[in-house]
């Protein structure tokens, strides 16, 4: 059942389990554990579409550098960021956690791979490219991986799990509910009050809660609820806010083909069947002690189009599908136009299996790298500026430090001197951008919306603010599902990591909950 708080009297419900979130984490979340017979209660700030690109709600403070991920790569709505995310689903390699100094082993996830792979119908083999072991040479000190990516309609999990959110008695999802108190008692969260812009409110009172409203809004909410209650958390401990840090990416080459085809093949998007794609990236190889010299990053290759290109109209045409909503006429008439590439990319989609990039297309090289978290760049709440329902803004004090334009030096370094030294600079020649430039966007790009570490995970109060089962220290009934949680941000996109931590969470719950039954 899915209810909207607008216009809606005020009220107050009982259930099992509350729900902060009814985004990417949220949703599934949700699903799991009505599925399991729990009654649930899934509280979503936004409405049922975010049309614009920034939501009033999002509004933060900034100090020190320009974060970019503060307001755009966020959303409000039902399925959250997954209206419009790019998709990629990867696994962290093991080291990352082990050299991260996780919480936990990276086997306790492993088990969590095949239902998420479930959740977007993607296809069910490994990670790895083992063909392109050969052409990397004999230093191996990049490991050639594979992506996954929904098809785009499959990307948004509200389409996924619509028919089964909207069937069960059990789970009642709430629009337009943003939570704005908290009552703690005993260190346990009783009940929480979700108000609407108009003034409607409900109040909540739940067995266990699960905040999953992302990592920037989590963290907020859980600074306001140790405001509101005596300090129930920051007595246990002062990471809640702090080690905030994003994944940094930079253009740091352009590849000037020597067999254009070729390098289409091989670094081009792969179509898989049911419309899922996989898409090429360069880890750090986790033998030979290269992660001793260098923090895990990862090197991918993507082309620059123009504006007007068939690419960039196709590409318009299926985010709108993925967003839910009809795309414009003109767009289409703009595709049909672009014919001749089209056609072409038709073949290579059906005979290659791949994407053909724009005939005028810049071929780049990013590299994306785990940013040190500091205890200096953190959330905090605002003093002065507060939202429409009269609680603080967040604050976002962050920057990029000498430290990782030091680590992208080492990283760039790195791949240039494997890509020059395998039968890869047969296909593309590798042309570096000029000593400091890459360092100088670097600091000022913002980071690539992958915000982490604002609510770690760690085995005690001393080092995180959840522990490795997600449980907030202070508070025995309430966890996080969030890319908050995850201590470092590893050699990958993090999405993956964080809704399998959602799953376990979910199976951890549920043993709790029927063991106390």
């Amino acid at each position: 059942m899915i209810e909207n708080l607008l216009g809606a009297a005020p009220g107050s419900s009982k259930c099992d389990i509350a729900v902060i979130g009814g985004g990417t984490l949220g949703l599934p979340t949700a699903a799991r554990l009505s599925a399991r017979g729990f009654s649930v209660i899934c509280l979503e700030s936004g409405g049922w579409v975010q049309k614009e690109e920034t939501h009033p709600l999002n509004e933060v403070v900034q100090t020190r550098s320009m974060y970019a991920g503060a307001q755009r790569g966020r959303f409000r709505c039902i399925g959250g960021t997954s209206t419009r995310w790019g998709g990629a689903l990867i696994p962290f390699l093991a080291s990352d956690l082990i050299n991260g100094d996780w919480p936990i082993k990276p086997d306790v996830l492993t088990g969590y791979r095949e239902p998420v792979e479930r959740l977007f119908d993607l296809p069910s083999d490994n990670y790895d490219a083992p063909e392109l072991i050969q052409p990397l040479g004999t230093a191996r000190t990049h490991l050639p991986r594979l992506a996954k990516w929904p098809s785009f309609r499959k990307r948004n999990v509200f389409n996924l799990l619509e028919s089964d959110l909207r069937s069960r008695s059990n789970l009642r999802i709430v629009l337009n509910a943003t939570v704005t108190d908290f009552d703690v008692v005993d260190e346990h969260l009783r009940a929480v009050i979700a108000r609407s812009p108009d003034g409607g409110a409900l109040r909540i009172e739940a067995r266990h809660f699960v905040f999953a409203a992302g990592a920037i809004e989590t963290t907020r909410l859980l600074l306001l609820l140790d405001k509101q209650n005596q300090n129930v958390l920051s007595r246990h401990g002062s990471h809640l806010g702090r080690n905030f840090y994003d994944h940094l990416s930079v253009l740091v080459a352009r590849l000037q083909p020597l067999d254009k085809a070729a390098l289409n093949r091989l670094t081009g998007f792969r179509f898989t069947k049911g419309g899922a794609m996989r898409n090429l990236r360069f880890e750090l190889a986790e033998e030979n002690g290269i992660r001793a010299k260098c923090l895990p990053c990862f090197a991918h290759i993507a082309f620059h189009e123009k504006q007007d290109s068939g690419f960039a109209f196709l590409r318009d045409i299926l985010r709108h599908v993925q967003m839910r909503r009809i795309p414009p006429a003109r767009t289409i008439a703009r595709l049909i136009l672009s014919s001749p590439w089209l056609v072409r990319a038709i073949w290579w989609r059906l005979v290659e299996m791949r994407l053909l990039y724009p005939d005028d297309a810049d071929i780049n090289v990013h590299m994306v790298i785990e940013q040190t978290p500091r205890p200096e760049n953190r959330i905090s709440l605002s003093s002065e500026r507060t939202d429409l329902f009269g609680r603080p803004l967040a604050q976002i004090d962050w920057s990029v430090d000498k430290e990782d334009q030091k680590n992208l030096r080492a990283a760039v370094d790195l791949f240039e001197d494997s890509w020059n030294k395998s039968n890869l600079a047969a296909v593309a020649q590798f042309e570096r951008r000029p000593p400091g430039e890459a360092e100088i966007e670097l600091a000022d790009g913002g980071g690539v919306y992958h915000p982490g570490g604002s609510t770690r995970m760690a085995h005690s109060p001393a080092d995180g603010v959840v522990d490795p089962d997600l449980r907030v220290f202070g508070l025995h009934n309430t966890r996080v599902v969030s890319t908050s949680v995850l201590p470092t941000g590893g050699g990958a996109n993090p999405t993956m990591m964080a809704i399998m931590l959602a799953f376990r969470c979910s199976d951890d719950l549920t043993r709790e909950l029927r063991t106390v039954t």
